[in-house]
């Protein structure tokens, strides 16, 4: 097993998913589960609250162009609680190339 690095600094652009119990259905639906790889996962994190059925933008974080390039997660209790979906980090990093993610049970699912 790898010896464990304590991080010190993190510097980036960061932005917030407020909200307790923030669960793998919500950050990539089922829908897109079927996926042979993870190439295009990145098209997905939150899809459902981030456009509406016509596929135009709704109010969404990662939708607001201050936070395009983040790679600093912001989060509350419990996020990525429910199934353990790979998919669901797999998503977030191809999207905003997520680097860092102070959630306990989310760097649970990745560590798998």
């Amino acid at each position: 097993m790898s010896e464990i690095v304590k991080i010190t600094q993190v510097s980036g652009t960061a932005v917030s998913i407020r909200g307790n119990d923030i669960d793998t259905d919500r950050i990539i639906p089922a829908r897109y589960l079927k996926e042979v790889t993870f190439a295009r996962m990145g098209e997905y994190p939150f899809f459902d609250e981030r456009f509406d059925a016509a596929g135009n933008l709704k109010p969404h974080p990662f939708n607001d162009p201050k936070f395009k390039g983040a790679s600093i997660l912001f989060v509350n209790k419990n996020f990525g609680c429910g199934s353990s979906r790979e998919h669901a980090p797999q998503a977030l990093y191809r999207s905003m190339r997520l680097s860092v993610n102070p959630s306990q049970p989310f760097l649970q699912v990745t560590a798998r």
